[in-house]
């Protein structure tokens, strides 16, 4: 009796550490896809951030003034006039209309 009173602690601590590892391999065996997905989400995430990137640099670049006045003098075949012509109506009966 007094044998098995001394083998109890040590069968509680063996029954103990084995239910202790196989809980950590079951959690293992659950977070590890959910860690390979993460990684797989987190570059796609970095990719994205880079493209958009691109982007705005591609809108601020074509936003610009100069882009703007190239695009409609070639595809519009609206240019900028050099010289103007003003013209001015010394009359005072003209009254502009809204």
């Amino acid at each position: 009796m007094k044998k098995q009173r001394n083998k109890l602690p040590v069968t509680i601590l063996s029954i103990s550490l084995v239910l202790f590892a196989m809980s950590q391999l079951v959690i293992n065996s659950i977070l590890s896809p959910l860690g390979i997905e993460l990684q797989r989400l987190n570059i796609e995430k970095e990719a994205l951030i880079e493209e958009n990137r691109e982007m705005e640099n591609q809108v601020a670049k074509l936003g610009s003034i100069k882009v703007v006045e190239t695009l409609t003098e070639k595809r519009l075949n609206i240019s900028k006039v050099e010289n103007q012509d003003i013209i001015y109506i010394s009359d005072t009966g003209v009254i502009a209309e809204r």
